[in-house]
């Protein structure tokens, strides 16, 4: 698995003072998602490991589609078998996926939506930081994060659980797993920003832009 080479920000380093007599909103994490009614389940009917083998048929479908597996590769054998498997107990395998893309689109677009109400807000929220951009030995640019271990151990969270971060001044990096608060005015301005790890990179979206005024340890 890839793995990420990135610090966190130093107990103590303040960016600058927030300049304005404006009390910050404290936010958490779920602010930055509307609220929004339950995807409802439309494989109840199934049994788990039906569940199961659908998932992983349109996986490797997906793999297939993507050059990343060969129609005449074991993984896409097992693929066909499956299928076969499920057409057997009298289910129709094309409509059960159709529906599973339906879903899964759903559940892509609720991940990119942002609260409006927050546009410009000053906001203070906790979370852990990603550094993107280096001055010096300073990091100018970072993604911020909900959890310890997001976008390297963890499939990377949605669009509106994750925002980019610009700094005015750089601050250096010496510690590693600490959890932050950042002070700063919140915009609802998607980017797309690419994570480097020790073997490789990858490009992550985020659905909030913060332009911070103010870096913390976060205390409990």
């Amino acid at each position: 698995m890839l793995r990420l080479v990135f610090f966190l920000l130093t107990a103590g380093f303040a960016v600058g003072p927030v300049h304005s007599a404006e009390t910050p909103r404290e936010i958490d994490w779920e602010a930055l998602a509307p609220a929004l009614p339950e995807i409802e389940d439309p494989f109840t009917h199934l049994q788990p490991d039906q569940r199961l083998d659908l998932f992983a048929i349109s996986g490797i479908r997906a793999q297939a589609e993507n050059g990343a597996t060969s129609k005449v590769s074991p993984t896409y054998e097992l693929g066909v078998e499956l299928t076969h498997k499920i057409k057997s107990a009298g289910l129709d395998v094309e409509a059960l996926l159709a529906k599973l893309r339906e879903i899964e689109e759903e559940i892509a677009r609720q991940d990119s939506m942002t609260v409006p109400e927050l546009e410009g807000q000053l906001v203070k929220m906790p979370g852990y930081a990603l550094p993107l951009e280096f001055a010096g030995k300073g990091v100018t640019e970072f993604l911020l994060v909900p959890y310890l271990g997001a976008c390297i151990h963890t499939p990377t969270p949605p669009p509106n659980q994750m925002v980019f971060v610009r700094l005015e001044n750089a601050f250096t990096l010496e510690d590693i797993y600490t959890p932050v608060i950042i002070t700063g005015r919140l915009k609802i301005a998607g980017t797309t920003k690419t994570l480097s790890y020790v073997d490789g990179e990858t490009d992550v979206a985020t659905g909030y832009t913060l332009d911070a005024t103010a870096i913390e340890i976060y205390r409990q």
